[in-house]
C-alpha cells in the first residue's frame, strides 16, 4: 500500500540516533534453550509471507514449521482459545529492522498459554526480544505458539516513536481490496482517527465472552450525512447505501481482548455503547484476523460523545384511542423462564447447553420488567402485540411462575404461555392497574425447543372472536391435505395454528404461524363501533441467504389463508420473517397483502443489526383494504442500538431484546 511505503521511507529518513539505538543492551536472561539453533531467524515478514490469493485465507508460508524472530512487544492480548483463556502479546519489528516489503506483516501474534510467562520471562510492553516458536493458523489468523524464549535485545521507552503506529483507511475499495490492505497489517499496530463514529452497539458473544463495536472513520460519506439518524451501514438493499461497496468494507471492527489482558481479568469488557457514539481520541491497538473478520484490539478505551439518543429516531407515538388502534410485532428473544418444564426435554436451567434458559429468576425478573416497560413506554400499549420467540410453556395459572401457582403435574395448566402472564401482570402493576392484557396462544406452534408465536391484548378494548366450526380458518378444514399430517389444522379455534408440508417430510414452517381473529371496539368492550382483524404471527425460518425457498412458500401459504378468509377482510400479516425487504421470499405476500416497510420513515428501516449491519428482519404487511386506513407506521429503536449488557438493567427498556419492534396506527373506518 502507498502509505506503507512512505510511512517507512520517512520513520527510516528522520528518526533520531537517539531513537534509532534505543534498543539498548539488557542484562543476559539464560535461555530456555541451550542447544544449537536449529530453527531459521527470519524476519516477521518472512513467516507472515507476500499476500497473494484470497488474503482472508493466505496462510504464512512457514506454517507447522518452527521459526527464531526478533522484535518489540507492542501490547498484551489475552484471548478464549478452544473454550480456554490463553494470554499472549503482539511482536512487531521496527521499520529499519523490518523486511522492507509492504506486501508482508511486520508483526505477528504470540501465544503463551495459561501461564503469563515464557520460561522466566514475562513479557514486558516496549520490550525487544528473540522467540523460538511453532507457525500455527488460528481459524486463519498467523501466530506463533510453542514458544522457547531466546534473548531480552533491549527496551523502547518511546514505542510511538520507534514504531509509529499506521493508519487504516478502508473507505475506497473492494472487500478483497480492503482485506488485502488488513492482511499485510495483521499484527501491527494500527490506528483509526479521532472522531470515529459508532454503526453497532456493544454485542457480546456468550461462548467466549468477548464484545465488540463497529465503526467507521469520520471521513466516510456515511458519516458526514446531515441526518444523524442515517449514519448507519445497512446489510439489505435499502435507500441509503445506494452507491457504496457491496458488503460494506469501510465498517471496522472493534474488540477488547487487549484491554483485558491490562485489566488482568477476562471478565473485564467494553461497556454499554450505543450507536452514534462518537469516539473524540483515536482507537489505537492491533489488528487481528479471527473468525472470518478483521478486528482492531484496543489497546485504551477513549473517551466518548453520543451524538443522538438512538430511541429519538422517529419513535412510536400514542394512538388516538376514540379514532385509531394499533398492532404491534414484537421478537422477545428467547423469553423463558427459570422454572423447568418437565414436559419438555429441552428446558431446564441446570443444563448448560441450554443457553437460552436465563441464569437466575432474577435475570428472568429482569427481562419481564424490560419488555413490560417497553410496551408501556416506548409502544405505548398497543392494542394487539404478536410476539415472536416465547416459551409455550403453561404450567402455571394466575400468573406464570413470577405471580402465579406452579406444578409439575399438569401440562396445559390454563390454556396461556406462563411468561406472557407475567409480563401481563407486570404492566398492570407498573400502570397501577391500568393497563390490563390477556395471552392468547395455540401451543402447537412451538418449535422443538418449545419457542412459539402468542398474543397480548387489551382486555378493555379487544376480544377475541368466537370460533366457528364452520369458518373457513379457525373451522374444520376437511379439504386441508395436510390435515393427516397436521392434525392442529382441523381443530376448531381462535387463535389457530396452522402448517403445510414442503416435500416429503419437511414442513414449511419450524414455527408453525398462528392465526387469530380480534374485535377492536373503538370506545370500549360491547360498543357498537369495532373492527375484526386477522392476524398472523410468523417466525420464518431464519437466515436470509439461506431457505428461501421455504420462506416463499410461508409467504403463500399465508396468502392462502388471506384468501380463505374474505376478499373485502381486514388480514395482517406480521412478524420475524427473517427476509429482507427487496426478496422473493417477501414479494410473493403481494399484491394479496401490501408492506408497510416503505411506510417508515427512511433513516428509521431497519429492526435489527448484524455484525455491524442494519437489517429488516421483523415487518408488519396488511391487506389493501386496511392500509387505506393507515395513520402511521414506526419501529422503536430500543433495542438493537444499544449495548448488550443494558439487558440486566431494569430500569431502563433499552436492550429488552435483539430485535426492535415495529407498531402500526390506523383509523377506525367511518
Amino acid at each position: 500500500m502507498p502509505y506503507r511505503i512512505l510511512s517507512t521511507i520517512l520513520v527510516i529518513l528522520l528518526l533520531p540516533l537517539s531513537i534509532v539505538s534505543a534498543v539498548s543492551p539488557a542484562p543476559t536472561i539464560p535461555l530456555s534453550n541451550t542447544q544449537e539453533e536449529a530453527a531459521p531467524h527470519l524476519k516477521i515478514g518472512e513467516v507472515q509471507g507476500s499476500v497473494s490469493g484470497n488474503p482472508q485465507t493466505f496462510r504464512s508460508p512457514y506454517r507447522n514449521e518452527q521459526v527464531r524472530v526478533s522484535g518489540v512487544i507492542t501490547n498484551l492480548i489475552m484471548l478464549n482459545t478452544d473454550s480456554r483463556i490463553v494470554n499472549g502479546f503482539f511482536l512487531q519489528e521496527t521499520p529499519e529492522n523490518s523486511d522492507g516489503d509492504p506486501t508482508t506483516s511486520d508483526g505477528i501474534q504470540v501465544i503463551i498459554g495459561a501461564s503469563s510467562t515464557i520460561g522466566e520471562y514475562t513479557p514486558v510492553v516496549g520490550d525487544s526480544i528473540t522467540i523460538e516458536g511453532k507457525v500455527e493458523e488460528y481459524y486463519d489468523n498467523t501466530r506463533l505458539t510453542r514458544l522457547t524464549f531466546i534473548s531480552l535485545d533491549g527496551h523502547i521507552d518511546d514505542l510511538d516513536a520507534a514504531i509509529p503506529v499506521i493508519e487504516i483507511n478502508p473507505n475506497s475499495g473492494t472487500l478483497d481490496e480492503v482485506s488485502l490492505m488488513y492482511e499485510q497489517l495483521e499484527g501491527m499496530r494500527v490506528m483509526v482517527p479521532a472522531g470515529a463514529i459508532v454503526v453497532s452497539a456493544t454485542h457480546v458473544f456468550t461462548s467466549t465472552n468477548d464484545t465488540e463495536i463497529y465503526v467507521i472513520r469520520p471521513d466516510h460519506p456515511v458519516a458526514q450525512r446531515e441526518n444523524v439518524y442515517s449514519r448507519r451501514v445497512h446489510r439489505d438493499p435499502h435507500p441509503l447505501d445506494d452507491g457504496l461497496p457491496g458488503e460494506n468494507p469501510y465498517r471496522i471492527s472493534v474488540e477488547a481482548n487487549i484491554l483485558k489482558a491490562y485489566a488482568g481479568d477476562y471478565e473485564m469488557n467494553l461497556p454499554a455503547i450505543s450507536s452514534y457514539t462518537v469516539f473524540t481520541e483515536p482507537l489505537v491497538g492491533n489488528l487481528v484476523y479471527a473468525y472470518a473478520r478483521y478486528t482492531l484490539q484496543i489497546e485504551t478505551l477513549p473517551p466518548m460523545e453520543i451524538a443522538a439518543e438512538p430511541s429519538d429516531n422517529n419513535p412510536v407515538t400514542a394512538p388516538e384511542r376514540d379514532t385509531q388502534f394499533s398492532i404491534a410485532t414484537f421478537n422477545v428473544e428467547n423469553l423463558y423462564d427459570f422454572y423447568n418444564d418437565p414436559f419438555d426435554s429441552q428446558d431446564s436451567p441446570d443444563d448448560p447447553r441450554l443457553n437460552y434458559v436465563p441464569d437466575s429468576l432474577d435475570e428472568y425478573q429482569q427481562h419481564v420488567d424490560k419488555i413490560a416497560l417497553a410496551i408501556l413506554e416506548d409502544l405505548h400499549t398497543p392494542d394487539v402485540i404478536g410476539f415472536q420467540e416465547i416459551e409455550d410453556q403453561d404450567l402455571c395459572s394466575g400468573g406464570g411462575q413470577l405471580y402465579g401457582v406452579c406444578n409439575d403435574a399438569t401440562d396445559n395448566a390454563n390454556g396461556m404461555p406462563d411468561v406472557l402472564e407475567d409480563v401481563a401482570y407486570t404492566i398492570s402493576m407498573m400502570s397501577d392497574g391500568g393497563v390490563n392484557y390477556a395471552a392468547a396462544i395455540d401451543r402447537d406452534s412451538a418449535d422443538n425447543r418449545g419457542i412459539s408465536q402468542a398474543y397480548l391484548y387489551r382486555v378493555d378494548r379487544v376480544e377475541l372472536v368466537p370460533a366457528d366450526a364452520n369458518d373457513p380458518i379457525f373451522g374444520a378444514r376437511p379439504d386441508d391435505p395436510d390435515a393427516q399430517y397436521y392434525e392442529f389444522n382441523q381443530e376448531v379455534s381462535n387463535p389457530k395454528a396452522f402448517n403445510q408440508r414442503f416435500g416429503p417430510g419437511t414442513p414449511v414452517f419450524e414455527r408453525p404461524p398462528v392465526i387469530a381473529l380480534f374485535r377492536i371496539y373503538r370506545l370500549g368492550i360491547g360498543t357498537e363501533e369495532y373492527v375484526d382483524v386477522y392476524v398472523s404471527n410468523n417466525h420464518y425460518k431464519s437466515n436470509p441467504d439461506e431457505f428461501k425457498q421455504l420462506r416463499e412458500h410461508s409467504s403463500l401459504y399465508n396468502v392462502g389463508l388471506a384468501e380463505a378468509a374474505s376478499s373485502d377482510a381486514y388480514f395482517v400479516v406480521l412478524g420475524d420473517l427473517n427476509s429482507f425487504h427487496e426478496s422473493e421470499e417477501l414479494a410473493a405476500l403481494e399484491p394479496t397483502f401490501d408492506s408497510l416497510w416503505d411506510e417508515i420513515p427512511v433513516e428509521s428501516r431497519y429492526t435489527y443489526t448484524y455484525s455491524g449491519q442494519s437489517q429488516t428482519l421483523d415487518y408488519i404487511f396488511a391487506t389493501p383494504s386496511l392500509v387505506e386506513h393507515l395513520a402511521a407506521v414506526r419501529v422503536a429503536h430500543i433495542n438493537s442500538d444499544y449495548g448488550y449488557s443494558l439487558k440486566l438493567d431494569s430500569t431502563t427498556s433499552h436492550h429488552s431484546t435483539d430485535h426492535d419492534p415495529v407498531v402500526a396506527t390506523f383509523n377506525f373506518p367511518e
